[in-house]
This record gives C-alpha cells, sequence and structure tokens, in this order.
C-alpha cells in the first residue's frame, strides 16, 4: 500500500519484516527516526530475496517513531509521526534488503494564514478529525493555518495516492489548497450523484 504522511501527520504501521523489525530495533536503540517514502511500482513486502525491490517516490517525510505495542495479530504496531520533507539524492540497499539513500531535507514550508475563501475546508477538516478513527491518531492541527490545515486534509481525505503525493511535493500551502478545493468538489459530486 503507498504511504504518504506530511511533518505533523500521524500513521500506525504494522511491522513483521525481519529488515523492519531490525529497522525499527535500532530507531528506539539510537532515538532516530526513518523515511517514509510512497512505492511508485511493485511490492513492499519481499516474498524472496531474490524480487525487485520497489521503484519509489523521489520525495519523502522523515518520521520518528512515538509509539510501539504489539498488536493481538502478533505484529509489531507502531504509531510514526512526520518531521521534514526530503528529497532522495541517491538510493541503496543493505545487506539485508532494507532501502537506504541520502537525502536532503526541504525547508520548512511558511506559514501562511487560512484564507477566508477556504474556511470551508476547515470546517471539512474540523467534521473529519471528530471521527474516532482520527482521534485515536491524537493528531495536533492549528487550523489557522494553511500549511496544517492542507498537509491533514490532504492524508485523511480519500483521494488517489498519486494525488498525495503531488501535494506533498508542493511548496506553496496555498496552491495546495487550491487543488484540496478541486478535489474536494469532486468527491462531493460523485457522493451526490
Amino acid at each position: 500500500m503507498p504511504l504518504v504522511i506530511f511533518p505533523g501527520g500521524r500513521l500506525p504501521l504494522q511491522i513483521f519484516e525481519t529488515r523492519y523489525l531490525d529497522m525499527v530495533k535500532q530507531c528506539l536503540r539510537n532515538g532516530t527516526g526513518f523515511g517514509v517514502v510512497m512505492i511508485t511500482e511493485g511490492d513492499q513486502v519481499l516474498s524472496n530475496l531474490d524480487q525487485q525491490l520497489p521503484a519509489i517516490s523521489h520525495c519523502g517525510t522523515y518520521c520518528t517513531i512515538i509509539d510501539f505495542d504489539e498488536l493481538p495479530n502478533g505484529m509489531l504496531g507502531i504509531m510514526v509521526e512526520g518531521q521534514k520533507k526530503f528529497v532522495i539524492r541517491d538510493e541503496y540497499e543493505q545487506a539485508d534488503r532494507l532501502m537506504m539513500g541520502d537525502v536532503e531535507f526541504l525547508a520548512d514550508e511558511t506559514e501562511v494564514e487560512m484564507p477566508e475563501e477556504q474556511e470551508h475546508l476547515t470546517s471539512l477538516l474540523e467534521s473529519l478529525m471528530s471521527h474516532e478513527a482520527v482521534q485515536q491518531l491524537g493528531l495536533n492541527c492549528d487550523l489557522t493555518q494553511a500549511v496544517e490545515v492542507g498537509a491533514r486534509l490532504t492524508e485523511l481525505l480519500p483521494c488517489p495516492n498519486n494525488f498525495k503525493q503531488r501535494m506533498l511535493e508542493m511548496k506553496d500551502p496555498l496552491v495546495r489548497l487550491v487543488e484540496l478545493d478541486k478535489i474536494v468538489e469532486r468527491i462531493q459530486k460523485t457522493q451526490s450523484s
């Protein structure tokens, strides 16, 4: 499943492959995180050691583990929080097939007040955040800031992952809101027809 997370976002993950379990242990031991990058082609889970690694996007988010627990299915459940966007300059794999990369962190987006003409997006986000499943994520969001409203809406709306990736790669929070407005309109039209 391709995943897209923004700085400030939270994502629950199930960890079961040895290479990822080792990575999580190392992150917890060293107080570090890892990159979450959308897969563009291929599979996240390798069925054998000869299987080709998936193709990935060039932009992702550095995340840290904020909670972990053993799940009822016996897998390790972790909650990660997005910290900072990055672009991949070079990628390679370790002996255990864990994908690694040299990255360049991107500057934080400039905070901009939510434009009045897009207050309806703030209301939509408030309504999404009131759902029980979303509340379990424990998200904090400053509803007056375009960066945060755009990021949380992108993560929570039922839209294609390639759209979410495009929103992540944008640097202008106001342009992101315009694009979100268009997709919200499309979603509302399909639901009302």
